[in-house]
C-alpha cells in the first residue's frame, strides 16, 4: 500500500486503473493492489450481505446529497479516517432500539403520560405513540418529546384524549432514526 500526500499527480484520484486502487481517506490518497475475486465462491449469505450494503450505500449517498445540513451533522461524528458517509452507513445498518416502554402513568385520562426510552448510535429522529382501545380502535396518536437533557435517550407523551376502554389496549410506538429506520413495539395496557 502506497500513501500520497498531497501529490499533485495522485491528489483527487480515486477508483480503479489497472491492477492498482487509489483511495481518498481525509486529505490522503492510498494506492493498493486490486484483489481478484474472479474465482471466489461467495456463500448465500455473503451475497445477500453485499446486496444489502449495496442497497445501503445508494440510500446513504441519495440521502446525503439530499440533505447537506444531516451531512455535516455526520461529518462532526466522524473520527478517524471516517468520513460523514462511513458515519451514515455505520448509522443506516443499525436500527434504533425501543429500551422500555412505561405506561405505569398512563390510566385512560387526558394528560396521562406514556414513557419511551430509545437509543440509536448516533441519534434518535422521532419517536410516535400510537394508543389503541380495548376494541383496536385508535384512539389517539402523537410524536413523544425527548426529556430536555440532550441525548437522554428518554421520550414522553402526554395523552390529549380520555380513553375510558383502555384496559386491555394497545400502545404501540415506533422509533426511527435518520436514515429511515423504524422499530416497532407494542405493550399491552392491562391496569397494572
Amino acid at each position: 500500500m502506497a500513501i500520497a500526500n498531497d501529490n499533485v499527480i495522485t491528489r483527487m484520484l480515486h477508483g480503479r486503473i489497472g491492477n492498482v486502487i487509489f483511495r481518498r481517506i481525509g486529505k490522503k490518497t492510498i494506492a493498493s493492489k486490486a484483489h481478484d475475486y474472479s474465482k471466489h465462491k461467495w456463500s448465500k449469505a455473503q451475497i445477500e450481505n453485499r446486496k444489502r450494503f449495496g442497497k445501503a450505500s445508494l440510500k446513504v449517498n441519495k440521502k446525503l446529497r439530499d440533505d447537506p445540513e444531516l451531512k455535516k451533522k455526520y461529518k462532526k461524528m466522524a473520527k478517524g479516517n471516517q468520513n460523514a458517509h462511513n458515519v451514515a452507513m455505520s448509522d443506516y445498518l443499525k436500527p434504533p432500539v425501543i429500551t422500555e416502554i412505561n405506561v405505569k402513568n398512563y390510566k385512560g385520562q387526558k394528560g396521562n403520560t406514556i414513557r419511551v426510552g430509545a437509543k440509536d448510535k448516533y441519534f434518535v429522529a422521532g419517536v410516535i405513540v400510537m394508543i389503541l382501545n380495548a376494541q383496536g380502535i385508535e384512539v389517539e396518536s402523537g410524536m413523544a418529546v425527548e426529556m430536555p437533557f440532550s441525548g437522554s435517550g428518554v421520550w414522553v407523551y402526554k395523552s390529549m384524549e380520555d380513553n375510558p376502554c383502555w384496559k386491555g389496549g394497545r400502545v404501540v410506538v415506533r422509533v426511527a432514526d435518520s436514515p429511515g429506520n423504524v422499530v416497532t413495539g407494542v405493550l399491552t395496557l392491562d391496569g397494572t
